[in-house]
């Protein structure tokens, strides 16, 4: 890429001889034939202008030749295909021994490929007479397979682990395909004490309705103020039954639910 740098330059230096050599040429032509003074300043303006198109032209032609050789060698170059380096097949004993890790020359003790181990002398089977052997045939996998579930039950029959419920926060969110309906209401009892002193009020009560529809747990979310009417909404509460929850994809699931009670008096 440095040489088109002095293209330029080049090119009009050769311009610059040829039309040198174009003026003298015809300078002599021009004396050959016995013009003057007076015919010279006529003539050399033409033979200027001759001069400066040869020169122009010239080092066009120089700079557009250059480029095209660069241009085509480069073409060329793309496209040549990469020779393939030659395989060399290298097998173990050409790597040697690798070097020891904790940087001390440890020589690689040479084992002899002749040298081989004595037999074992123990655990050779010995011939017996057919009517001797024992029949210890291996099991098929069906009944290594009954084996597996028969100790698979009696680990299971031994077991005295217990699984714990799980029970659904009550502010957690359960997607259900279809919610807990109503088959079985209990009106709570009116307190004596709270009847007789007329105290009245609504007590709100978060029940958690099992897989099967029953009330296994019933809390006060929003007492009334008096202990006598939480305590009769929770037992009313308890006897309740519903229709168990069904998740999406058709499995009951545990759900808690809001039910007022309120306590009026008439």
């Amino acid at each position: 890429m440095d040489m088109m740098l002095f293209l330029p330059v080049a090119g009009t230096l050769v311009g610059v001889m040829i039309a040198a050599a174009v003026v003298v040429l015809q300078g002599r032509r021009y004396a050959d034939l016995g013009f003057g003074v007076t015919q010279s300043k006529v003539l050399l303006p033409l033979n200027l202008k001759k001069s400066m198109f040869l020169t122009l032209s010239s080092a066009l032609v120089l700079v557009l030749a250059v480029m095209t050789y660069f241009a085509v060698y480069a073409y060329i170059e793309a496209r040549r295909p990469v020779p393939e380096a030659p395989m060399v097949r290298i097998t173990y004993s050409m790597l040697g021994a690798p070097p020891s890790l904790t940087g001390s020359d440890v020589e690689q003790a040479k084992v002899a490929a002749g040298n081989v181990g004595a037999a074992p002398t123990v655990g050779i089977p010995k011939p017996v007479e057919d009517s001797k052997a024992a029949n210890e045939d291996a099991a098929t996998q069906s009944e290594l397979g009954a084996m597996s579930a028969g100790a698979a039950s009696d680990a299971s029959s031994g077991s005295s682990l217990t699984v714990e419920e799980v029970i659904p926060d009550k502010s957690a969110y359960v997607a259900v395909d279809k919610s807990p309906e109503v088959i079985k209401s209990v009106e709570p009892v009116y307190p004596d004490i709270a009847k007789n002193l007329g105290t009245a009020g609504r007590v709100y009560v978060q029940m958690l309705i099992d897989v099967d529809g029953r009330v296994i747990r019933a809390d006060v979310a929003r007492s009334s103020g008096n202990a006598s009417l939480d305590e009769a909404a929770i037992e009313a509460a308890k006897k309740w039954l519903f229709t168990p929850a069904i998740a999406p994809g058709g499995k009951p699931v545990r759900v808690w639910v809001m039910q007022p009670f309120v306590f009026k008096l008439n």
